[in-house]
């Protein structure tokens, strides 16, 4: 059963995701160690969210063994909590066998469900991904700067909707889904419109994407709404680790409910 199977096998359409994005310093301040704190924060939120999705970046940022409490903490979860989706948000993308071998890092070694591509190298960054696991492929992020490429002309296309061809053309066993960001609602329905693909959105915490205009623009399929800073730190301080555990889960609810009140 590959992600996508996993994925349709929740009743909703819209699905809620908690980024994993590690911020040391804030962690250093409720004085917790790194895999203690994935622990709390997954254990906090498990009940309300069936997707986590890692940010590679911040845990490469800390070296070597904040690798190994990654590693650690996604076989925490395939253990403890197996029907969740766990996305590996390293955004890898090369050409032929390196490509592959990144491929077979993300799931041979990491064990992530699905990983997240950057479709810059054309079909041979996405293929690797598409014949193992499969792939999120980054379309229409939700960066400022997105479209000083993604939103160029390609003959009669933007270059995002020319990504979604190319994943449609790799989609031959049905496990790849694209990223679209919250903060681009325009975006976001015209590529809804063309494809049911899985969307990854982000950008709807920290970033301020807008709850109503995105839950409409992305009517029509299978729909991952992340947020990350916004629910792991909701606030700048915590009395305690009582009341940092019981802020994420009152975050995780807040947003949830925000979802249900345009989805409704």
């Amino acid at each position: 059963m590959n992600w996508v199977d996993k994925l349709n096998n929740f009743d909703e359409n819209n699905i809620v995701c908690v980024g994993i994005d590690p911020l040391i310093e804030k962690i250093d301040n409720l004085g917790l160690d790194l895999f203690d704190w994935c622990k709390l924060v997954i254990d906090t939120t498990a009940e309300y969210c069936n997707i986590y999705k890692f940010q590679f970046a911040y845990f490469e940022e800390g070296g070597i063994e904040s690798l190994s409490n990654l590693k650690s903490i996604v076989e925490y979860i395939k253990e403890k909590y197996p029907a969740k989706i766990i996305i590996g948000d390293s955004k890898r993308a090369d050409i032929g066998s390196t490509a592959q071998a990144y491929a077979n890092s993300m799931y041979d070694y990491w064990g992530f469900d699905v990983a997240t591509v950057n479709p810059f190298f054309g079909t041979d960054s996405i293929v690797p991904f598409s014949e193992k696991n499969g792939a999120i492929v980054i379309c229409k992020s939700s960066n400022k700067s997105s479209h000083e490429i993604q939103n160029k002309i390609s003959g009669d296309k933007y270059i995002y909707e020319e990504v979604i061809e190319i994943v449609k053309k790799c989609n031959s066993s049905n496990n790849l889904g694209i990223v679209v960001g919250a903060t681009y609602p325009k975006e976001l329905k015209k590529i809804r419109s063309s494809t049911n693909l899985p969307l990854l959105i982000p950008g709807l915490g920290f970033q301020g994407g807008d709850f109503k205009s995105t839950i409409q623009a992305a009517e029509g399929g299978k729909n991952i709404l992340n947020s990350s800073r916004g629910i792991c730190f909701p606030k700048d301080r915590f009395e305690s680790i009582s009341d940092y555990s019981e802020s994420i889960q009152k975050a995780l609810i807040e947003f949830i409910k925000n979802i249900n009140l345009v989805s409704s």
